[in-house]
């Protein structure tokens, strides 16, 4: 199978991301469930907001390159111009890197979610574009 032309970025990042989702998952269960680490001062008590935002980053290093690699697969199929297609797979890609960053960031210092969103607008931006271009298959 070939990789397609905008979504091949999608597809291999994608893939590369889950790798640091299983490795923070990793991480963070050396530090859980009286694991061989210390957790950090913020992240001591499970149900404490540093520790939910460090969790819900790990998910999203799972779901956003699971999002990716369905969007790189589908980015090419749809009838748009090559500049749109270009734009949303960027923004896809600014989404998996910028969602789970800041979490991480704010889980230390927490004005980082204020940056949020820009990465989550940039998602909004890459998912609208191809709901748009499946739009057009009708």
């Amino acid at each position: 199978m070939e990789l397609t032309q905008f979504g091949e970025l999608n597809i291999r990042l994608g893939w590369i991301f889950m790798v640091a989702g299983i490795l923070s998952g990793s991480l963070i269960g050396m530090w859980s469930f009286a694991g061989p680490m210390k957790a950090p001062k913020t992240h001591t008590n499970y149900d404490d907001l540093p520790r939910r935002l460090v969790r819900l980053a790990h998910i999203a290093m799972f779901m956003l390159p699971l999002i990716n690699v369905a969007y790189g697969m589908h980015i090419d199929l749809v009838p748009l111009a090559d500049n749109l297609k270009y734009l949303g797979s960027l923004s896809m890609v600014i989404c998996m890197f910028g969602v789970p960053s800041l979490l991480i960031l704010a889980s230390f210092y927490l004005p980082f979610k204020y940056l949020e969103a820009v990465p989550v607008s940039a998602g909004i931006i890459g998912l609208s574009i191809i709901a748009y271009g499946n739009f057009l298959l009708l």
